[in-house]
């Protein structure tokens, strides 16, 4: 259960971003949108109670804002959870539950961050685009005004508001549970401090 909290309270964060720049008229007064993807975490934090973990930044994000303890995700994996999040939209709805789903979407799915756009908004997205889709490519050019490995809120105009992607790959299923152990420590063990 607790696995699936980081999704839910990205997707909340997002929905009460969006709720507040829908109420705003003018785009200086919008608010600045960042969202922060790590992908995998599962509970493995020290506000979730792991006593092995230690995240003293992340307890205290937890401390200060809000700890969701009773949260799902509508797919149980990376591709189709990111299909999800681009399109508000269950997998199963979509046809993209089923991992590397080449399945197409409508021409009208072009993912949330197009109505941002559309309103004004500089989007950047650093730089996971896999929405388990055949037209992911659609969706990208329709989304983002970047998205690439240097995305960054930083490149828009004065006195435009941003919404801006940054997706962690560090704890990713892919680098902590599937890579033979020699590569996990060349990779990620090496790059981390003795504390």
């Amino acid at each position: 259960m607790k696995r699936e909290i980081l999704t839910s309270l990205s997707v909340f964060c997002l929905v009460f971003g969006l709720t507040l720049a829908a109420g705003h008229a003018g785009q200086a007064d919008r608010p600045n949108i960042l969202w922060i993807t790590a992908e995998d975490m599962s509970p493995t934090l020290g506000c979730y109670g792991d006593d092995f973990a230690i995240t003293p930044n992340l307890d205290r994000l937890a401390s200060e804002g809000v700890l969701y303890e009773n949260a799902f995700a509508t797919a149980p994996v990376c591709s189709p959870s990111r299909s999800c999040l681009i399109n508000g939209l269950y997998a199963t709805s979509m046809g993209t539950q089923q991992m590397r789903s080449a399945f197409p979407l409508p021409a009208f799915m072009k993912g949330f961050p197009s109505f941002l756009r559309q309103e004004g908004y500089y989007t950047s997205n650093n730089a996971k685009t896999d929405y388990n889709s055949g037209n992911s490519k659609e969706i990208i050019q329709a989304s983002w005004d970047e998205s690439s490995d240097s995305a960054h809120w930083r490149k828009k105009k004065e006195g435009r508001s941003f919404f801006s992607i940054f997706n962690l790959m560090t704890s990713h299923q892919s680098r902590t549970m599937v890579w033979p152990y020699e590569k996990f420590v060349s990779e990620v063990q090496s790059k981390l401090s003795a504390d």
